[in-house]
């Protein structure tokens, strides 16, 4: 069996590609281990680390806040 590695832009590209294999009748396996933050994801936890932590709420509070914001 042969092995093609092929890198990824984001989620948009991933999901394209597992969808093409599958309907290609492709097998494939995904490697999450050598995952990356990209530069844009590095700002937002920079942002974040800066944020006020007296405002922050725990998990189960913000999934209560979307789910009456949004309905889910």
């Amino acid at each position: 069996m042969s092995t093609i590695t092929i890198h990824l832009k984001n989620k948009e590209e991933e999901t394209l590609m597992e969808n093409l294999l599958k309907k290609m009748k492709i097998s494939f396996e995904k490697n999450e281990d050598d995952f990356e933050l990209t530069d844009e994801m590095k700002k937002v936890i920079d942002e974040a680390l800066k944020q006020d932590r007296s405002k922050s709420v725990d998990a189960f509070e913000s999934l209560k806040r979307i789910s009456e914001k949004y309905g889910i």
